[in-house]
């Protein structure tokens, strides 16, 4: 028999090269490509995920004695052939530890088997049996239960439904023994996935029934004519393995979520999987609702906010082929879906899908290579679509779908401005207009969205005497007030303090609030309509899933007069009544240090105005500015993105900035100042050195500083960095390697930290 041996990258090290070992007899046809197996790693135990199998050995060393794999751990291997080349991409793309990756992917920690993660605990769930039973019914309690269940496609965790329904167990004995719903226990838990936010009022449209073949039918929702020619374009890429981005650049409103769910239809019909993307978990909670009722226990939902359990269960789910349809935040592009032929990215200009710290990666980009391996059309999905995005679409890279229209023909909302300038100086937080507009707003029974991206009561609180503002000990940061705890807070580190009396550096009493969060506007709005109903959403309130899915459904309830918040509200989620939306300061971000920083401002504008007149109503915009001459504010005010994204990329291609060349950034970070600015400078020269010799093959590279980083401090380590910059992809793939592999070793670098962000989303 011929010997095998296994190349074996150890999970959770920094090593980027893979381990070779033996596959002993008695593991013979068990040891395969993406396998975890344990394994002996000097004089300790380790985990591994194989990368390759083979029946010869790379030339090594004499002195390396090749030792035997120990053990396989679970009996499917934990990493499908595609998730385990996209792995590899990851890996080499953003220059990251291949054994990092494989800690990020599988939620599985040492050697714990994924096996009994699909059977789990015994868990409760309630059966709906009679469902007619409703009409009978006399107490509020009891009907509640049972709308609930019919929601859920007739079954519920018991855990869910006295989440949602308060103290439900005396009318659950009563139904149980009136025969209408059973309670039982099982490890399979078949059907017992529940809608995240469906409470009264959430679900906009009735249940679908099962079909013979156990696949509910389509919803007898009539599309528009765009929406066909939409999905008639995209479907026949999914039939045949075929590679094809697509860009879906609907207006706000335009149906675009009906669209996702007719094509994971088709999928779902031909026992293949899908895969949605949403930017953030509060869209996800939304999501959800509307895709159980179509979808049922097939779905399996992946956030960073699920419990560890229910995310081990969830990715045995999916890994197993049991759950083929996954909706999930950034990191669910990285979950184990099997038979995947249809991948959406919805909101796919939003800057959420980079992550910022560890392995830096952007979902969208690693959707689209995920795609392009599986061999399987994704559709990237928003009504301002990224500058990189519209770019690829004008050198047809992309096929660009457009839905110019609402549906029903609903019109747009109307926008009005203030300039806050001619407002006077007591004016406060709400101008004349939108004051009268939001009391116009509750007086009709309708629901107004005041949009502020900032939270906190007062912005930084300075000294009059010797102009300090308070600062974060362990940040360069100014501390915001938060008026119901009474404390300073750092928005980054998280460190916080108590309002001193007087200032901590000339001893003056003469510090005095700046600026506004909003908690102060909830203060306000409070004081203005003391009977108004108002939900707030910013991460002061929303502090877990659960109250997350309390203030949508209180929003969509009616329960609610006002709803108020940061970016959080500003996209995704669909609120018929909201006719009014207020946009308090749009000026904020335009002053930010970064190229990008007009995008972004004009995307989260038009996509917070976007909220407004969804339903049978229209709706109104009123934006207040210091600057309504700004071309960003009037490409806003005008929903003008595609004129905006015109002069954009003009201005980009005269700076030589991204799309139309590539950037990278190398952030060099140590808890002494001075080793920071040495460390980077060192960096600096070894940069221009590597750019000189690829300029002498005719390879152009451009090395940009170093400088301090905006937040030049941030939890107590000090920040400097610089960027490169290429006209390929490839040349900054060669470049970075080359400048990595001269440094590694180098004991000048040994007092700093260097991350390395490919394609970063931010300049800060």
């Amino acid at each position: 028999m011929t010997d095998l041996f296994a190349e074996v990258v150890i999970m959770g090290t920094a090593l980027n090269k893979g381990l070779h070992y033996s596959i002993p007899s008695r593991l013979a046809g068990k040891v395969h490509p993406g396998s975890r197996v344990s394994v002996e790693l000097g004089k300790r135990k380790a985990v591994g995920i194989v990368i390759c199998v083979g029946d010869c050995l790379p030339e090594l060393p004499e002195t390396i004695k090749i030792r035997p794999i120990r053990d396989t751990i679970d009996e499917l291997p934990a990493m499908p052939p595609d998730l385990l080349e996209l792995c590899l991409w990851i890996s080499k793309y953003y220059f990251y530890p291949l054994g990092q990756v494989f800690d990020l992917v599988i939620p599985f920690g040492g050697s714990e088997p994924i096996g009994p993660a699909l059977n789990g605990p015994g868990i409760k769930f309630v059966r709906l049996i009679d469902s007619k039973a409703c009409e009978s019914l006399k107490s509020e309690k009891s009907k509640e239960i049972v709308r609930l269940l019919r929601l859920a496609g007739g079954t519920a965790r018991l855990r869910d439904l006295r989440k949602l329904c308060e103290n439900p167990d005396y009318s659950l004995k009563k139904l149980i023994k009136a025969g209408i719903i059973a309670v039982e226990e099982s490890q399979t838990r078949p059907g017992t996935d529940y809608p995240a936010s469906c409470k009264a009022g959430t679900a906009s449209r009735p249940l679908s029934k099962e079909g013979q073949d156990g696949f509910s039918n389509l919803w007898a929702l009539e599309l528009t004519e765009d929406q066909g020619a939409a999905i008639d374009q995209t479907a026949p890429f999914m039939d045949s393995p075929c590679f094809q981005p697509f860009v879906l650049y609907g207006v706000t409103g335009s149906g675009k979520t009906e669209i996702y769910l007719r094509l994971m239809e088709k999928a779902a019909q031909r026992g293949n999987g899908s895969l949605v993307l949403v930017p953030e978990i509060g869209i996800s909670a939304q999501m959800e609702s509307i895709f159980r009722e179509r979808f049922g226990a097939r779905l399996a939902v992946w956030h960073s906010a699920l419990p560890e359990g229910e995310r081990k269960r969830a990715w045995a789910d999916i890994r197993s082929g049991r759950k083929k349809i996954v909706l999930g935040a950034r990191s669910a592009v990285l979950t184990p879906v099997q038979d995947l032929k249809l991948i959406i990215v919805d909101e796919e200009h939003d800057t959420s899908y980079k992550q910022e710290d560890h392995l830096r990666y952007n979902a969208r980009d690693v959707a689209l290579m995920r795609g392009k391996i599986v061999g399987a059309p994704v559709l990237m999905g928003s009504a301002t679509p990224s500058i990189q995005t519209v770019h690829r679409c004008t050198e047809k890279r992309y096929r660009s779908i457009a839905l110019p229209s609402r549906v029903m023909n609903k019109p747009l909302p109307d926008f009005e401005v203030v300039d806050m300038k001619r407002e006077g100086g007591r004016h406060g937080i709400f101008s004349f207009k939108l004051r009268e507009a939001i009391g116009e707003t509750i007086r009709n029974g309708r629901q107004a969205l005041l949009f502020l991206n900032r939270r906190g009561y007062d912005k930084y609180y300075l000294c009059n005497a010797c102009g300090q503002a308070l600062q974060c000990t362990s940040c360069s940061v100014t501390l915001t007030y938060h008026k119901k705890d009474n404390r300073l807070r750092c928005h980054y580190c998280g460190w916080e303090t108590s309002l001193p009396e007087r200032c901590p550096v000339c001893a003056h009493a003469a510090l005095f609030p700046h600026g506004f969060g909003t908690e102060k506007v909830e203060r306000e709005v409070k004081r203005l309509f003391p009977d108004a109903r108002i939900v707030r959403m910013d991460r002061d309130t929303i502090n877990s899933y659960d109250r997350l899915v309390s203030a949508l459904d209180a929003v969509r309830s009616g329960k609610a007069d006002v709803l108020l918040g940061t970016q959080m509200v500003a996209k995704g989620h669909d609120f018929p009544d909201i006719t009014l939306v207020g946009i308090i300061n749009a000026d904020a971000g335009l002053q930010a240090p970064d190229f990008r920083a007009g995008e972004v401002l004009v995307q989260l504008l038009i996509q917070v105005a976007g909220r407004a007149g969804r339903g049978e109503e229209p709706g109104r915009v009123i934006l207040q500015t210091y600057n309504p001459s700004h071309f960003t504010i009037e490409s806003a005010l005008k929903l003008d993105y595609d004129g905006f994204c015109r002069e954009e990329l003009r201005s980009r291609k005269i700076l030589q900035y991204p799309p139309f060349t590539r950037l990278l950034k190398m952030l060099v970070t140590s808890a002494s100042e001075q080793s920071a600015r040495d460390g980077a400078g060192l960096l600096a020269v070894v940069c221009r050195e590597k750019a000189d010799c690829f300029r002498n093959t005719g390879r152009s590279v451009a090395v940009l500083g170093p400088s301090p980083a905006a937040y030049v401090k941030l939890r107590n380590r000090f920040r400097w960095h610089l960027f490169i910059k290429t006209w390929t992809s490839s040349d900054m793939q060669n470049f970075t390697e080359c400048v990595l592999e001269s440094i590694r070793g180098d004991t000048s670098f040994r007092s700093v930290q260097i991350a390395v962000d490919r394609d970063p989303a931010t300049e800060i």
